[in-house]
């Protein structure tokens, strides 16, 4: 006997906020256009950074989602998961501009791969823990060794 599917709701709540963490409460649509607006400006701050070979480290991550978003992530503004999205965005918007160019010269997918190499080394790695967590894992590790 087969099993119906059950059906999908028609429309679904978004309930994560770009700006919070796990099952915040759902966001208006203009709450949610003004975090997207916030985040593609960061986004396209960050652009001219890679644009540039420069490399996106946490300060200035940081700087972009602040000037964007007007706040600290301290201040609930917006999170370390959205900044590294941002990041991701970033990338796409770099290589809408220069991908059409970086394959005409690379002349094949397999070459283009050390382009790519140079722009995610650019970026930063989508981990970050806290000093506080860093130094109790250490601790740990050693007094384990020891």
């Amino acid at each position: 006997m087969v099993r119906p599917v059950p059906a999908l709701p028609r429309n679904p709540v978004m309930t994560e906020s770009l700006a919070g963490g796990g099952a915040a409460a759902p966001l208006s649509m203009r709450a949610a256009a003004s975090l997207a607006s916030a985040a593609v400006s960061a986004a396209r701050q960050l652009l001219t950074d890679l644009e540039r070979g420069r490399r996106i480290d946490a300060a200035v991550l940081r700087s972009a989602m602040e000037a964007a978003f007007g706040a600290s992530d301290a201040a609930g503004a917006w999170n370390w998961k959205t900044a590294y999205d941002v990041c991701e965005a970033a990338t796409v918007l770099f290589l809408r501009k220069f991908g059409p160019a970086m394959r005409a010269k690379a002349g094949s997918t397999a070459a283009m791969l050390p382009m790519l190499a140079k722009i995610t080394s650019c970026l930063p790695t989508h981990t970050r823990r806290s000093e506080t967590v860093r130094r109790s894992s250490n601790s740990q590790r050693r007094s384990r060794l020891g």
